[in-house]
């Protein structure tokens, strides 16, 4: 409670009003990647960043006018090595096994292109959910950092999908956001990596043994985030 009471609640309430009036007002506007795409292929591109930009823009106005220290978090964090594993697992296990579609293209290209598109704008949506939302509850507990971040990320979804029929109502994603929140919260307290919680993230896009054998490695590598391989001598 102590950690709770020297949060700038101020600060996050107007980051966070600020975010749910500019991603309203960026999905009134027609889809800026599509606009942007239209003159180089005629492939539709079923992604509408237009939430995605708004919230990246908050977000660095926020980061570079109202954060009283320097960022801890950056692209690849404390140990660039080991980041790097979480989006090339990513990239070599879809675009090995491929994801169908229906714009005629090569079922493993599509894979590459669509986790390239998918990762890109995930790295907007950590950049503010677990970037500056969770460095600016300061030393508050790891859960109820999870907490906080995981029901303004769902409610936040309020603005971007028509309904949350395909969840099983929103209740049922508002308890899946918070959870997901916990290990994506943990895995940027880890690594310090921004890469790291786009790249969990992105394994939302399927359900498969792809999914399933990148967690688990993902899981892996952050329980030994800091942990360095001993190396025995012998003379």
């Amino acid at each position: 409670m102590n950690e709770l009471k020297k949060v700038n609640w101020f600060k996050i309430s107007s980051f966070y009003l600020l975010i749910l009036i500019i991603t309203f007002l960026a999905r009134k506007l027609p889809n800026i990647l599509q606009l942007l795409f239209q003159n180089f292929t005629d492939v539709h591109l079923p992604w509408n960043f237009n939430h995605g930009f708004a919230i990246l823009i908050v977000t660095l106005f926020f980061y570079k006018f109202y954060s009283s220290k320097k960022s801890e978090i950056s692209f690849l964090g404390n140990n660039k090595f080991k980041s790097l594993i979480f989006p090339i697992a990513l990239f070599i296990g879809y675009s090995f096994y491929g994801i169908k579609n229906d714009q005629g293209i090569n079922e493993h290209l599509w894979a590459f292109l669509f986790c390239s598109f998918t990762i890109i704008y995930n790295l907007m949506e950590e950049y503010t959910w677990r970037g500056y939302l969770i460095e600016n509850l300061n030393k508050v507990n790891l859960f109820l950092k999870s907490l906080i971040s995981g029901i303004f990320w769902a409610v936040w979804h309020l603005l971007i999908f028509k309904d949350f029929e395909q969840y099983g109502g929103f209740g049922i994603f508002l308890v899946f956001c918070v959870i997901f929140s916990l290990l994506l919260t943990f895995s940027i307290e880890k690594s310090k990596a921004l890469i790291v919680p786009a790249s969990i993230h992105t394994l939302l896009i399927r359900n498969n043994i792809v999914t399933l054998i990148c967690l688990i490695l993902y899981l892996i590598v952050l329980f030994t985030w800091n942990k360095k391989i001993e190396h025995n001598n012998y003379s």
